[in-house]
């Protein structure tokens, strides 16, 4: 037991304690106190500062050199990156800005993204989605509806939705992408009124790619699939038919999308507009 105690804190806590000044140094770079282009203090300074060893320095060191927020030149000293170069889809370099630097053009900018990239895979689902495919997507759809008040239930069966369609179109990239997006949101939220509206919004843009789904390849924009007559039955080995859009839910088209924050910051004014 003693050993296995001793293991845990040798192997787990340093990677713990280097993710928390990984956490640290990007948060105070974000207040301005190490701008971009100047030179962090020694490593022997910040170890000091942080109470860490130089060993767990330098993994942190280098965890926000791969996230391209530091350069590190051996002999030189280490240096911030402008933030135009650093990874943005980082989780971590995400999750800070959005929940301390609160920047109104990242949220507008996640945003329109997330919701393009929903747009192009419901246009491509609605071409080669499958029977248990359009099952699923209904299913988790349904679940959304009936959590729409519950975040933690809300946030599972909006990442089924998620994926499930991502399978259906057939582009694991935009699912990487979206559910990147999505990491900051994770069901949680300081003011809960701001999380319930912000829950609408996202049910909003999964009605819509539903309708896209739903309605079809080459469906007109705004048009709604008609609704099997509750006698039709299916043929073995026959597509099951299209779900009934619910009311109105508008099918996504590419050039005219609603744009919906999935963040913790600024909701903006539902179904805005946006050119993709």
């Amino acid at each position: 037991m003693y050993v296995e105690g001793w293991n845990v804190h040798r192997v787990i806590r340093p990677a713990r304690l280097a993710n928390a000044v990984v956490e640290r140094l990007l948060l105070r770079i974000l207040e301005g106190e190490f701008p971009p282009g100047t030179d962090l203090p020694p490593e022997a300074a910040l170890a000091a500062e942080f109470a860490v060893s130089r060993t767990i320095l330098r993994e942190a060191l280098k965890a926000l050199e791969e996230k391209r927020v530091l350069r590190i030149r051996h002999g030189r000293g280490t240096t911030v990156r402008p933030k135009a170069e650093w990874n943005l889809l980082d989780p971590l370099v995400l999750s800070v800005q959005l929940e301390y630097e609160s920047s109104p053009e990242l949220v507008a900018e996640l945003g329109e993204v997330r919701t393009a990239l929903l747009t192009l895979m419901a246009e491509l689902a609605a071409r080669r989605i499958h029977p248990s495919q359009r099952e699923q997507l209904a299913a988790a759809l349904e679940r959304m509806r009936a959590a729409a008040e519950d975040p933690g239930p809300f946030h599972d069966a909006a990442l089924a939705f998620t994926r499930t369609l991502a399978e259906a179109a057939g582009n694991e990239v935009a699912r990487c992408v979206i559910e990147t997006i999505d990491v900051p949101y994770g069901g949680q939220e300081d003011n809960p009124a701001k999380l319930v509206e912000t829950m609408k919004l996202r049910l909003l843009l999964a009605e819509a790619a539903h309708a896209t789904v739903a309605a079809g390849p080459g469906a007109p924009a705004g048009s709604l699939p008609v609704p099997a007559p509750a006698s039709a039955s299916t043929a073995p080995g026959q597509p099951v038919p299209a779900p009934a859009t619910p009311p109105g839910a508008q099918p996504l088209r590419q050039g005219q999308v609603a744009t919906v924050p999935l963040n913790r910051h600024g909701v903006r004014t539902p179904m805005q507009s946006a050119r993709v």
